[in-house]
C-alpha cells in the first residue's frame, strides 16, 4: 500500500480542540499556539498568569497533537487554514489582540498573520519564541533524530533531569504530550515541509512583533543574524531580544519573562472591539 501523501490537493482543515482560561467575554483577546510534540494544556503558566491579568485566553492543540485530529499530510499550510477557523469565544469575529507561538506555533503564527487570505485584524501583535522562521535542508535530518527520540522516549523524570529549572508539571505535561504525538507526525512536518524560510514575510508584516530568542549557547533555532536582517527590514514594527540562560522551551526555562512581555505588548496594543 502506497503511503506517500498527495501533496497535489489543499489540505483539509480540522477542528482543533481548544482549552480556555478567564472570563470569556474579558477585554483582551489572547490565542496561544504550542510547539512540536507539545499540547494546549502545556501553557498552563502563561494561561492562568494572562487570565488573572484580564485576558480570554485560547489555546489548541494543533493537529497531530494533544487529542486533535490526525491527518495524512502536516503541510504548514495545514496548521495555518486550522488556526485562522479559530474564533476567540464569545465573540464571531476571528480577532486577537495577541496571538503567542513557541516553536512550531511561532511559525503558525507567522504564516497565518501574513497569509495573503488572512484578516488583517487577525492579530494585533505577535509574541513568538524561539520560533523556526527558517529552516534549511540541511539541518532537517538532524531535527528528525532528535524530536523523534523525544517522541519515543518521553519520561517526565528524565525530562525533568535534562531540565532542572523546569516546574515538574512542565515535565509531566510535556511528556504527556510528547507521547500523544508520534514519530510520523514530526517526520511528515519536517520533510514535508523543509526547506522553508519567512524572513520576507515577518519584516515585512505591518503589525508590532516582539521575538524572544533562546539562548544560542543553549542551541536554539532562532539565530542572531536572523534576528538582526529582520530587524533591519522591519521598518521599526519587529524588535527581539536573547533571553540569556533559557533554553528552547522558553516558557518552561523563564515563564515569567514570557508572561512579562506578553502583558507588555497588551498594553501596548488597544483592545479590538
Amino acid at each position: 500500500m502506497d503511503h506517500t501523501p498527495d501533496h497535489t490537493a489543499a489540505p483539509a482543515p480540522v477542528q482543533l480542540p481548544v482549552l480556555h482560561w478567564g472570563q470569556q467575554d474579558a477585554p483582551r483577546r489572547v490565542l496561544l499556539l504550542h510547539g512540536l510534540t507539545s499540547a494546549a494544556a502545556c501553557w498552563w503558566r502563561v494561561a492562568d498568569a494572562l487570565a488573572s491579568a484580564g485576558c480570554s485566553v485560547t489555546a489548541p492543540d494543533l493537529r497531530g497533537h494533544g487529542l486533535a485530529p490526525r491527518t495524512v499530510r502536516y503541510d504548514i499550510g495545514g496548521f495555518v487554514a486550522d488556526v485562522l477557523a479559530l474564533r476567540p469565544p464569545g465573540h464571531g469575529a476571528p480577532e486577537w489582540d495577541l496571538v503567542v507561538g513557541h516553536s512550531l506555533g511561532g511559525l503558525v503564527a507567522t504564516a497565518a498573520a501574513t497569509a495573503p487570505h488572512a484578516d488583517p485584524g487577525w492579530a494585533r501583535r505577535l509574541l513568538l519564541l524561539d520560533p523556526p522562521i527558517a529552516v534549511r535542508e540541511e539541518v532537517v535530518e538532524a531535527f528528525v533524530g532528535s524530536v523523534s527520540a523525544e517522541v519515543r522516549d518521553a519520561d517526565p523524570e528524565q525530562m525533568l533531569r535534562q531540565n532542572p529549572t523546569w516546574h515538574p508539571e512542565d515535565a509531566f505535561l510535556k511528556a504527556q504530550a510528547a507521547r500523544r504525538t508520534t514519530p510520523y507526525v514530526v517526520d511528515s512536518f519536517l520533510r514535508g515541509n523543509a526547506p522553508w524560510s519567512y524572513e520576507k514575510e515577518l519584516a515585512a508584516y505591518p503589525h508590532p512583533v516582539t521575538l524572544l530568542a533562546a539562548d544560542p549557547a543553549r542551541h536554539g533555532v532562532f539565530g542572531p543574524d536572523l534576528g538582526r536582517r529582520i530587524e533591519q527590514a522591519g521598518g521599526g514594527t519587529f524588535r527581539w531580544s536573547v533571553v540569556e540562560g533559557a533554553g528552547h522551551s522558553l516558557y518552561r526555562d523563564a515563564p515569567d519573562t514570557v508572561i512579562a512581555a506578553a502583558l507588555e505588548a497588551l498594553e501596548e496594543a488597544p483592545p479590538v472591539r
